[in-house]
């Protein structure tokens, strides 16, 4: 994804940084420190891009700063007592490949919810650059509504919700076909 299209999203993410105190957004990235802000937030929002590694799916990974990785057998191994929610916003992270059997969902997605996060949003190909800042913006709308605190409704409860929401939203723009808005799946509660 170009550079001014990932900012683009992370201008929607830190629009959120009001609501959600104590959040961490990372340009310089490296595994140590992603995997230091898993364990010690919520929420995580990924914009990055990602790799497949058909035949070793534990290789499969986010693309750090310096072409540095975070692998699926990292986030596996990590310890993430705060872990709420996930976006990830890059590309293949639910993507089943050929080499996958179809009962196995071994995928950065499930990896992400396997290591302690309650809900997942991911995607099972490449996504239109826009349809990711669309599906975001609406989908942290619906997710973290400005409401009274003491919200008896607990996050993970919200993202299902909050992700049909904003597909709902991604279907109604001039031109978006079937392919564009089935992309983007949600895992767990």
């Amino acid at each position: 994804m170009p550079l001014s299209e990932v900012c683009k999203d992370v201008e929607v993410v830190q629009e959120l940084k009001t609501q959600l105190p104590g959040s961490l957004i990372s340009e310089g990235a490296t595994t140590t420190s992603a995997l230091d802000g898993l364990r010690d937030h919520q929420f995580v929002h990924f914009i990055c891009h990602s790799t497949l590694e058909i035949s070793k799916p534990f290789d499969a990974g986010f693309v750090l700063h310096g072409n540095e990785r975070l692998t699926l057998l990292d986030i596996v191994r990590s310890r993430l007592p705060a872990a709420e929610f996930a976006f990830l916003s890059a590309f293949h992270t639910a993507e089943l490949t050929d080499g996958s059997s179809a009962d196995e969902g071994l995928h950065l997605a499930a990896a992400v919810q396997y290591c302690g996060f309650r809900s997942v949003v991911g995607t099972m190909w490449a996504v239109v650059n826009e349809d990711g800042q669309v599906v975001a913006k609406h989908f942290y709308k619906s997710m973290f509504p400005r409401r009274e605190q003491g919200d008896p409704v607990p996050y993970y409860k919200r993202s299902a919700v909050a992700l049909r929401d904003a597909v709902k939203k991604l279907r109604k723009k001039r031109g978006v076909t079937l392919e564009r808005w089935v992309n983007f799946v949600h895992y767990g509660a």
